[in-house]
């Protein structure tokens, strides 16, 4: 995604409702296929971002954090 969707992404995810409004009253069917692919996209990439850092857990080392714990277990 580069700038200009970037800015249409923003315009589209935090615009008043008058401005939504107003978008909708002229926007083609085009402007509005293209502003739900930039919502997909936007979703996409939260999606492997989260995966990702899911992965990361996975692979992070704890036995620092569970020695420290095991002290307080009863």
């Amino acid at each position: 995604m580069n700038n200009w969707d970037k800015g249409n992404l923003d315009f589209i995810l935090n615009s008043t409702d008058e401005d939504m409004e107003d978008f909708l009253s002229w926007a083609s069917d085009e402007d509005l296929l293209y502003a739900l692919q930039l919502i997909q996209i936007a979703k996409a990439e939260l999606e492997i971002k989260e995966i990702e850092m899911l992965e990361d857990e996975d692979n992070e080392d704890l036995s620092q954090a569970q020695a420290v714990l095991e002290r307080f277990r009863l």
